[in-house]
């Protein structure tokens, strides 16, 4: 029994020291295969931080790019970076309203999509998921995609108990932004992550939290953390921009489900050593099944190709031409002020006004009998130079989509406040393709967070809502209420749909009467939601009452299945009556006759009561 036992254990090391290889040499065959690739994502963001004169090399390496001569300029112009600035502001607007469809009719399943809605809306008001969405946008908009890891953290939540000194949280959703240096597929043409037979994670993370979270102890290196290799460096060499000291490289290789595999495998590894193998952690696919915890956004589509295409490699080239144009353009300006001198040979000491140049009062000394030193003259500015960089700086606007239409050269083309408003539609539209596509992420996590809720939420869990008052509400839930994950977008795209054209939207529909009643009275509640709409609820005198009418109808709604409710002298009796009836309408079908009649017979009620003021009021 105990030699049978050792040849096990040997036998299971040697298939984990075979799988840690597999997996060591396949990350680095993804690597070289996705080269190019990053040397892109890396000349993308030096023309973003304004390092403009670098290009790749015939070995596929970055490098400086110095001037033929040494008196041109270098100077950089960098429109790419307002360019990228304004889009990430626009995006900025996208706050997507999610909604979840119950499952069937049934009161249950209606009560736990609302609860889903509630729990995904607390999730993505998180200041840390705003921040990794913000994140994902820029490496998005950067490098053409960014991505999301959605995890299940047990030591997040609140704290719910300390077992053996040991604290124990209930555990929550964790949503990080991912950089596209950071995820190797197992297929650089598959579109989608569901395409991909797996899907490589490979970060540089400190040695200390690797032994923290695993238990291993690993030695630490210089790791770059975007090409993910190791760095030497001599005795005394300063820290690199980009290094990561005393890490390692953990690789975390998720497989899809198979038949050999029906849960998938996630493998991870650091070194030489294996740090965890099992199955794939999450069911956060369609129908609870086994799926990777990752989102992909992408700025551009590229056809055939993985990974997405930022707008900056469109921008490179023009802005290239564009600091080429404005530097040669200066070069130029300075010669016409400093001036070009013309000198016979040997009649004066070049070295000296090479060196001094043409100072005002100078006095030039030439040799006796020779020619007088002359300056060049008609030289003038060439209107080609004007035309090019207007031209250059037009195809910034045509291949990006952004326009400053606040400029003064554009209000004196504009007649009125509807062309600026229709320039800033046509603006926008031309970034609508990528909002759409960030605000589906946003569906995607809220699918996500709601299926790993219901798989590891362990009891029932206080979630804090806020109302339409602003008034903090504590509801309670568990992974049985939260059964729905069939999620979508209840509000138009932001950048098609602003807020500018609603309130003016608001402001028609209010002149034409359409939100008045048959009276040609617009009811209270309508105003406060108006005045909520515009921005200005603390204008409202009412200060919600209508709302908190609506809420009392809605308590005598459930407090009519036991008996009959009379009304107060307090009440506004409309807001009643259409409580009431909306209530008696949406649940007809599962109300018993009863209760039926009571609530028929308190609407009856109000009525009464609202007639009598009616009469009351005319006969004043």
């Amino acid at each position: 029994m105990k030699e049978e036992k050792i040849l096990k254990e040997k036998e299971q090391e040697r298939f984990y020291q075979k799988l840690v290889q597999e997996v060591t040499k396949d990350f680095e065959t993804r690597q070289k295969e996705r080269l190019a690739l990053e040397r892109q994502w890396e000349l993308n963001m030096n023309f973003l931080a304004g390092n403009q004169y670098v290009g790749v090399n015939s070995a596929g390496d970055l490098t400086e790019q110095n001037s033929n001569f040494y008196w041109q300029k270098k100077e950089v112009f960098n429109h790419i970076a307002p360019i990228i600035e304004t889009r990430l502001a626009k995006f900025s607007r996208i706050s997507p309203v999610i909604s979840v469809r119950p499952k069937t009719d049934d009161d249950k399943d209606v009560a736990g999509a609302t609860l889903a809605e509630n729990l995904v809306s607390s999730v993505i008001e998180r200041p840390d998921v705003i921040s990794a969405v913000q994140s994902a946008v820029w490496w998005s908009e950067t490098c053409g995609t960014g991505f999301y890891k959605v995890i299940w953290n047990n030591d997040a939540g609140e704290l719910v108990a300390t077992v053996d000194g040991k604290e124990v949280f209930e555990g929550d959703v964790e949503i990080t932004a991912v950089s596209p240096f950071e995820i190797f597929p197992s297929s650089l043409y598959a579109e989608n992550l569901a395409d991909c037979e797996s899907i490589i994670h490979a970060k540089a993370v400190k040695v200390k939290d690797v032994f923290e979270k695993y238990g291993v102890n690993l030695e630490g290196h210089s790791v770059d953390i975007y090409s993910l290799s190791k760095v030497k460096k001599s005795h005394g060499e300063k820290e690199e921009k980009g290094l990561l000291e005393d890490s390692v490289i953990v690789i975390e290789k998720y497989e899809k489900p198979t038949k050999a595999y029906p849960k998938g495998r996630l493998i991870t590894v650091a070194g030489d050593k294996l740090l965890y193998y099992g199955e794939l952690p999450y069911q956060n696919g369609k129908n609870k099944k086994y799926a990777y915890p990752f989102i992909k956004q992408i700025s551009q589509k590229n056809s055939g190709s993985f990974f997405g295409v930022s707008i900056i490699e469109r921008l490179i080239p023009v802005q290239r031409a564009f600091n080429a144009v404005k530097n040669r353009k200066h070069e130029f300006l300075n010669r016409l002020s400093m001036g070009v001198m013309m000198v016979e040979d040997g009649s004066i000491d070049v070295d000296d006004l090479a060196e001094e140049g043409l100072s005002p009062g100078k006095i030039l000394v030439y040799r006796q009998g020779s020619k007088a030193p002359e300056v060049l003259t008609n030289m003038e500015m060439p209107a080609d130079f004007a035309d090019e960089e207007d031209k250059l700086t037009s195809e910034f606007v045509t291949i990006s989509g952004v326009a400053d239409v606040s400029s003064a050269s554009n209000n004196a083309k504009l007649s009125s406040g509807t062309a600026l408003e229709i320039l800033v539609e046509q603006d926008n539209s031309r970034l609508v393709v990528t909002a759409e596509i960030i605000r589906n992420s946003y569906l995607e996590i809220a699918r996500q967070v709601i299926r790993l809720y219901s798989q590891f939420m362990a009891s029932i869990r206080a979630l804090k809502i806020k109302t339409e008052q602003s008034k903090t509400q504590i509801i309670y839930l568990n992974k049985y209420s939260v059964n729905s994950d069939d999620v979508y977008l209840e509000n138009e795209n932001e950048l098609l749909y602003t807020d500018s054209r609603k309130k003016e939207m608001i402001f028609k529909l209010f002149s034409s009467g359409i939100l008045a009643d048959k009276d040609g009275e617009i009811r209270t509640t309508t105003k406060e939601k108006i005045l909520s709409l515009l921005g200005y609820k603390d204008l409202d005198y009412q200060k919600g009452i209508s709302r908190l009418h609506e809420e009392k109808a809605q308590i005598e709604n459930e407090k009519m299945f036991k008996a009959q409710v009379i009304p107060d002298d307090i009440d506004n009796h409309q807001i009643h009556i259409d409580e009431h009836t909306r209530y008696y309408l949406s649940e007809f079908e599962q109300l018993e006759q009863t209760k039926k009649q009571r609530i028929i017979e308190h609407i009856n009620k109000h009525q009464q009561i609202l007639n009598l003021q009616k009469t009351n009021q005319g006969e004043n």
